[in-house]
């Protein structure tokens, strides 16, 4: 088993980074010390990892973003220069909570069109998982339609990976058989499934019952490489003993949460921050290598996981 731990100190608070091979045995990591949200000045230049060799196909992935306000704006300027340095960027992923306060058509272009203009374009779509704040006021389908993408739940395909994107506002027997007809038809190794309500969570709303007993044991059962959930608004990182890795990245813009030290009832912890963030996804063949970025530009977590 390799592992490589980073630990220093951020402009306010600690910073922790993991890269660690998903082959070896898992291993519970330091928590960082929550704190409350600051805006510190973005850096000259963020330190970005290079590029993964042989990339075939990228995103990025955030959550709980869609404010319309600085830090919002931030974190896209970062995602802007993670593709402008070379990273591939096929597609921006959300889990979620993209238009406060309550979806309103008339708040679509302050909170997805204005701050994501640099990097969306025709060959490179946001495709949405809705949210409580996306969905509670009745506003879903119409944020769907402005986006050009089918009802909840739906598929995308990029090289070498299959994107499924769930409605965890009403979790149900009826996704949950969409769920396992995706994973159970043939496809790429790579199967990554997004929704806005946590599997697992150690922050303010905690894990989801409802979707622990109707989601995780089909994405157990297949083994898929990654899920990824917002609406508690930090970043962890778990990984299961079937070697699902599930991610919370609800760091896009709105204000951050605490997270719970003495959480139970979830896989082990790989890796958390209370950050501002979003998740650079890179493809290469079998493996898929998610970097946590912070929204000043450092690296908060790493890890490569391979099917």
């Amino acid at each position: 088993m390799t592992i490589k731990k980073i630990l220093h100190a951020g402009p306010t608070r600690l910073i922790l980074a993991a890269v660690i091979t998903l082959s070896a045995a898992c291993q519970t990591l330091p928590v960082a010390t929550p704190t409350t949200p600051t805006v510190p000045a973005e850096p000259v230049a963020p330190s970005f990892p290079t590029p993964l060799a042989g990339t075939t196909a990228g995103f990025v992935a955030f959550a709980d973003a869609g404010t319309g306000e600085a830090v919002q704006q931030q974190v896209a300027d970062t995602m802007a220069a993670w593709t402008n340095s070379g990273h591939r960027v096929d597609a921006l992923v959300t889990a979620g909570d993209n238009v406060y306060p309550d979806g309103a058509p008339s708040r679509f272009a302050a909170a997805i069109a204005t701050p994501y203009a640099a990097i969306r374009s025709a060959d490179r779509p946001l495709w949405v998982a809705l949210g409580n704040h996306d969905a509670d006021s009745g506003y879903g389908a119409e944020q769907l339609a402005y986006l050009s993408l089918p009802a909840m739940p739906y598929a995308k395909t990029i090289t070498g990976a299959q994107l499924l994107f769930l409605d965890a506002n009403r979790p149900d027997a009826a996704q949950a058989t969409w769920l396992e007809t995706q994973l159970s038809a043939p496809g790429p190794a790579l199967r990554i499934v997004i929704f806005h309500q946590p599997a697992y969570s150690c922050a303010t709303h905690g894990s989801t019952a409802l979707i622990d007993s109707l989601w995780v044991p089909i994405l157990e059962a297949h083994r898929v490489a990654l899920v990824i959930n917002g609406h508690d608004h930090y970043y962890e990182r778990f990984r299961s003993s079937s070697d699902v890795t599930y991610v919370v990245t609800g760091g896009g813009g709105n204000g951050l949460y605490a997270r719970n030290p003495s959480c139970t009832g979830t896989p082990p912890s790989q890796a958390t921050a209370t950050r501002h963030h979003f998740l650079g996804v890179e493809i290469a063949g079998s493996s898929l290598r998610l970097t946590t970025v912070a929204r000043t530009g450092e690296t908060l977590d790493q890890v490569t996981i391979t099917r």
